[in-house]
C-alpha cells in the first residue's frame, strides 16, 4: 500500500477542500443572517430649567413614551415614504432610562440606611431594531427621523404651543363673494404675520436652512402681498362693485354690523364694570393691602368683586396687592382692545354695504371685470398657499431648534449588530478549511486502502492486471503520440520454489517503480508479465531505463536465478503503430522472442556441456 504522503491527499482532493469551505461558509452564513439584527441606538437628554425634578418646559411631567406616540411615528413614515404601519414600527423602539453610576450608588446608600430616595431620570436611550432582511442604513434613518419628528412634537406641545393659522387654499370665487375673498385671504395674511412676528421676537436672527427664510422675511412676504396686490384686488372689486349674490352680501353684511354692535355693547358694559374695580381698588395703596386678603369679606364687598373679575386670569387674590392691581388694568386694556377690533370690523362691514347699496342686479360670471377678479383671486391663493408651505417649513424647523433647548441628542445615531459576522466568517472559514483537509486527507488514504486491496498486487506490490487493463482501455480511445513507448517484461519464474518466487516478483516490481516512477505506468499483467506505458518516452530513454533495471537487477536475489527476466520494446514512431493494443502486441511478441532466444541458449550451453557429448 502507498506510504502516507500529506501534499499528495491535499493536491488530488483539493477540489474537495475548497467545497467543503465553501459550503460551510455559506451554510454558517444563512444561519447567522437568518439570526441577525441590527439595532440603532442614540442617547437623548431633556435638559430644560425644571428636567432635573421630572418636569417638562410647560410643567407637565416628562413623558419618553411619547417618542412613539402614533403622530410621531405616522410622522416618520410620512417623511421615509414607508410602507410600514405604525404598529410594525413602533414594537421596534425601545426606551431605557440611563442611570449614572453616581446615582445608583446614592440610591444604594440610602436605601441600605432606610432612607427614601428620589430621582428623575433625564437622560434615556432610544433604540430601534430591524431584522437581518433590512439594511443598517433603514434602521440610521427610522431612528433619526423619530427623533427629529419626537424634538418636533415635543417643542410644539411642551415648549411652544401656538398653531400657526391654517391655509387659505379653499378660498376661490366659486365659495366666497369676490368681496369676502379678499377680506378671508387679507385676515389670514394678517393672522399669519402675526403669528410669524411673535416667533422672530422668540428667537431674533434665526434662519431656516430648509426653506432659506427667516421670519422677518416671511413677515414682509406677507405684508407686501397684503400692501399691494390685496389692496389693489380690494379696490378694483369695490369699484366696479362686483359680486355673486347681491340679495345674500347685503344680508350678510347687515347681520355682521348687528352682531358686532351686540358684541361692542357687551364690551361697553364690561368696560365699565372693570372700570368701576379699578377706581376702587385704585384708592387703597400697599399700606391697607389686608384689607383685599381672603380675611376680609365679612360684607361680601370688593374682595368678591375682585375675585370674580380675575378669575378667568386662573390666578386668586393674594396679599400682592401690586400684582392683581396690574392684572386688572391688563384685563381693562384687553376690553377696550377688543371693542376696536369690532368697531373696525363693524365699520368694515358697513363700508361694503353702502359700496354696494346702489347695485341692483348680480355680476355676469362671464364678464371680463369678474374674470380678471376671478383670475388674480387664484393666483393670490396660490401665492399664500407657496408662502404658508414656506412658513410651515420655517417653523417646524424653528420648533427642532427651539427644542433642542429643551432636549437634545448627546451622540449620534450608533448601529450595532446582535452577532459579528466578519468574526463569525472568519471562524467559519478555518473551521471548514481544517474540516476540508480532514476530508481530502480522509479520501485520499481511503483510496489508499480501495487501491491496494482492490487494484493492487499483493505480491508485486504494483497495479493489478483490473488496473493494467483500465489503463489499456483508457489509451485504447485515443490516436497515440509518436513517442508512446510501450515495454513489457517476463520474469520466469519456473525454476524458483513458491517464495524465491514471491521475493522475486517482489525485488523486480520494487525496482521496476523506482526506475520508472516518473515516466510513466507500471503494472503487474499476472503470471510473472509486467507492462510498462510511456507516454512521452522515446526508444533511446527507454533502452537506457532498461539497462538501468537490469543493472540494478544484478545487485538483487534474482542474479542467482541467471539471465530470468526479459523484455520487450515498442515505440509508436519507430514501429509506425499509433494504437495501443497493437503496441502491447508488439512488445509482448519482442518480450517472447527474447525469451525464446534465451532457451535455445541455455539449451545449446547444456548440451554442448553434457557428458553424452563428450563421449562422442
Amino acid at each position: 500500500m502507498k506510504s502516507f504522503d500529506l501534499l499528495r491527499y491535499l493536491k488530488k482532493w483539493w477540489f474537495v477542500i475548497m467545497l467543503v469551505t465553501a459550503v460551510g461558509c455559506l451554510g454558517v452564513y444563512e444561519f447567522i443572517s437568518s439570526r441577525q439584527s441590527y439595532t440603532a441606538t442614540a442617547v437623548i437628554q431633556y435638559a430644560g430649567p425644571n428636567a432635573s425634578e421630572g418636569l417638562n418646559a410647560d410643567g407637565t411631567r416628562i413623558d419618553p413614551s411619547e417618542i412613539t406616540s402614533a403622530s410621531v411615528i405616522n410622522k416618520t413614515i410620512q417623511d421615509l415614504g414607508l410602507t410600514a404601519s405604525t404598529e410594525s414600527i413602533r414594537p421596534r423602539i425601545s426606551v431605557q432610562e440611563v442611570i449614572p453610576e453616581d446615582e445608583e450608588t446614592k440610591k444604594e446608600t440610602a436605601l441600605s440606611n432606610g432612607d427614601e430616595y428620589e430621582y428623575y431620570p433625564t437622560t434615556y436611550a432610544v433604540s430601534f431594531t430591524v431584522d437581518s432582511k433590512d439594511a443598517t442604513d433603514y434602521a440610521r434613518n427610522v431612528l433619526d427621523s423619530v427623533l427629529t419628528n419626537y424634538f418636533q412634537y415635543y417643542s410644539e406641545t411642551h415648549v411652544d404651543a401656538d398653531i400657526f393659522p391654517n391655509n387659505a387654499s379653499n378660498v376661490s370665487v366659486a365659495n366666497y363673494e369676490y368681496i369676502d375673498c379678499v377680506e378671508i385671504l387679507r385676515n389670514n395674511a394678517n393672522e399669519s404675520a402675526a403669528f410669524l412676528r411673535k416667533k422672530a421676537e422668540e428667537k431674533y436672527g434665526f434662519y431656516s436652512v430648509k426653506s432659506g427664510y427667516s421670519f422677518s422675511d416671511l413677515v414682509s412676504e406677507y405684508e407686501y402681498l397684503t400692501q399691494n396686490a390685496l389692496n389693489d384686488l380690494y379696490a378694483y372689486v369695490i369699484n366696479n362693485k362686483l359680486v355673486r349674490d347681491h340679495t345674500l352680501l347685503v344680508n350678510t353684511k347687515k347681520n355682521a354690523i348687528l352682531r358686532y354692535q351686540l358684541q361692542i355693547d357687551s364690551l361697553n358694559n364690561n368696560i365699565s364694570e372693570a372700570k368701576n374695580i379699578i377706581d376702587q381698588f385704585g384708592d387703597k395703596t400697599l399700606d391697607g393691602a389686608a384689607v383685599y386678603s381672603a380675611n376680609r369679606n365679612a360684607d361680601g364687598g370688593e374682595t368678591q368683586i375682585i375675585t370674580d373679575v380675575v378669575r378667568d386670569y386662573t390666578t386668586q387674590p393674594s396679599g400682592d396687592v401690586t400684582t392683581t392691581y396690574d392684572k386688572l388694568i391688563r384685563h381693562y386694556a384687553d376690553l377696550h382692545a377688543e371693542r376696536i377690533d369690532a368697531a373696525i370690523a363693524q365699520g368694515k362691514a358697513q363700508e361694503i354695504l353702502d359700496a354696494y347699496a346702489d347695485v341692483t342686479r348680480n355680476t355676469d360670471p362671464a364678464s371680463a371685470e369678474a374674470q380678471w377678479a376671478s383670475d388674480r383671486i387664484d393666483e393670490l391663493v396660490q401665492k399664500f398657499t407657496s408662502l404658508y408651505e414656506l412658513s410651515i417649513e420655517t417653523v417646524e424647523e424653528f420648533n427642532q431648534v427651539n427644542g433642542a433647548d429643551n432636549i437634545k441628542m448627546k451622540n449620534s445615531i450608533v448601529v450595532n449588530a446582535k452577532l459579528n459576522l466578519k468574526l463569525y466568517a472568519a471562524l467559519s472559514v478555518i473551521l471548514f478549511l481544517f474540516l476540508g483537509c480532514f476530508c481530502a486527507i480522509f479520501l485520499g488514504r481511503l483510496g489508499d486502502f480501495v487501491d491496494y486491496y482492490l487494484y493492487v498486487d499483493k505480491k508485486s506490490g504494483l497495479p493489478n492486471r483490473e488496473r493494467c487493463d483500465a489503463m489499456v482501455d483508457r489509451y485504447s480511445t485515443v490516436r497515440l503520440n509518436g513517442q508512446f513507448t510501450v515495454i513489457h517484461i517476463q520474469v520466469d519464474l519456473s525454476g524458483m520454489s513458491r517464495n524465491d518466487g514471491d521475493k522475486a516478483l517482489r525485488a523486480l516490481g520494487d525496482q521496476l517503480q523506482y526506475v520508472f516512477r516518473t515516466l510513466g505506468f507500471v503494472g503487474y499483467n499476472g503470471a510473472g508479465h509486467f507492462i510498462v506505458l510511456l507516454e512521452d518516452c522515446s526508444i533511446d530513454l527507454a533502452r537506457n531505463c532498461i539497462d538501468r533495471l537490469s543493472n540494478l537487477l544484478a545487485k538483487t536475489e534474482l542474479a542467482v536465478f541467471g539471465p530470468c527476466v526479459f523484455t520487450g520494446v515498442s515505440n509508436s514512431a519507430k514501429d509506425d503503430a499509433y494504437e495501443i493494443r497493437a503496441l502491447l502486441r508488439l512488445a509482448i511478441r519482442r518480450c517472447a522472442d527474447a525469451k525464446a532466444r534465451q532457451e535455445a541458449e541455455n539449451a545449446r550451453k547444456a548440451a554442448e556441456s553434457s557428458p553424452l557429448k563428450s563421449e562422442s
